[in-house]
């Protein structure tokens, strides 16, 4: 089947399918969800990042790091937001 005898509709459900499986090649890390007793595996942290919210209030960190085997990995956590640091 080429591409002269696919719908226009097929094309488009082929290229997204195509484009999602990209995103993970490409590098995409997806967070492991942080469970009271997890010990992650980190030896060098590359970033944290969370949302900006000018409440007090517990928010979603991102925390990229490298593992023992020289892997990114990403783990999502909940915390306090840093409107709660800045509270005088």
């Amino acid at each position: 089947m080429n591409s002269k005898n696919r719908s226009k509709s097929e094309n488009i459900i082929l290229a997204t399918i195509g484009l999602l499986l990209s995103c993970n090649v490409l590098g995409e890390i997806i967070p492991i969800t942080y469970e009271y007793g997890l010990k992650p595996d980190v030896v060098k942290v590359l970033s944290i990042s969370t949302e900006y919210t000018p409440i007090c209030e517990p928010v979603d960190h991102i925390m990229k790091y490298i593992d023992s085997s020289g892997e990114t990995r990403a783990l999502k956590y909940r915390a306090l937001s840093d409107a709660c640091s800045s509270r005088g």
